[in-house]
């Protein structure tokens, strides 16, 4: 007598968790436009970055913009990141809104200004941090505790957030910043270049000046670096910052 197969059946989804589903698919659908934006813009502003302010307000916004419209309809945290399987291995894909412009910002100020102290930039970055913090807080839900990969998904949105924020306030102090700058005269006694593997950057080694009382490295644009010879007198641009963030540049 052949056997029965007993089919169990399962648990239908009820009305609130077919709509948080189809929520989350929606408003990934909906952002690729955005996240291919953001690659654009972010190849734009680290290959090519003129014209520079408007080039860096607009990779400045993607995240802030990216999270309101993300949060439209409230949805989890883990919306933001995309999951999958791929023989055995799981990968994670933060959403390029968030991940690009904090990244590409941070390596464009390292190359592009010289900050008199890193401890200056931690009090009003921490501000800025905070605030981005209470954004995602206010436009998307928490992980729920059956997610086994929430403290991933945390760790990886919450620290390209905070990378954000400091790179983010730094480059807006020395971008918008409009104050008369304090100008020292100081001798080339060194020049240098460090070749990475996707960008060069080029140095002018120079004799203490004004408060910093041992010889340092500048970085600057290359026409200034193959111009300037060693022995050369150059002036070199101190300014206090829009947020109060001294930085400084050779002219």
């Amino acid at each position: 007598m052949p056997k029965t197969r007993v089919r169990k059946s399962r648990k239908p989804f009820n009305r609130q968790q077919k709509s948080m589903i189809g929520a989350s698919k929606l408003t990934l659908h909906k952002l690729d436009w955005l996240e291919w934006l953001s690659i654009g813009f972010c190849i734009w502003f680290f290959l090519y970055p003129y014209p520079y302010k408007l080039v860096f307000g607009i990779v400045l916004l993607l995240p802030i913009i990216g999270l309101m419209l993300n949060g439209l309809s409230k949805p989890s945290l883990a919306s933001l990141v995309s999951i999958s399987n791929k023989k055995g291995e799981t990968k994670y894909d933060l959403a390029d809104f968030i991940e690009l412009p904090g990244l590409i910002i941070f390596v464009r100020v390292l190359i592009d200004f010289e900050f008199e102290s890193f401890y200056s930039i931690l009090k009003t970055g921490t501000v800025a941090f905070i605030l981005l913090l209470l954004l995602l807080g206010a436009t998307h839900r928490r992980i729920t505790n059956t997610n086994k990969n929430r403290w991933i998904i945390y760790i990886a949105v919450i620290g390209n957030i905070a990378l954000y924020s400091y790179a983010a306030t730094y480059g807006v102090n020395c971008v918008f910043d409009n104050s008369a700058p304090k100008v020292y005269q100081a001798k080339v006694i060194d020049k240098t270049i460090y070749h990475g593997r996707r960008h060069t950057t080029y140095y002018l080694k120079v004799e203490p000046w004004g408060h910093h009382h041992d010889p340092e490295k500048i970085s600057v644009a290359k026409v200034q670096h193959d111009q300037t010879e060693i022995g050369q007198t150059v002036s070199i641009d101190y300014k206090e910052g829009l947020l109060g963030i001294p930085w400084y540049y050779v002219e």
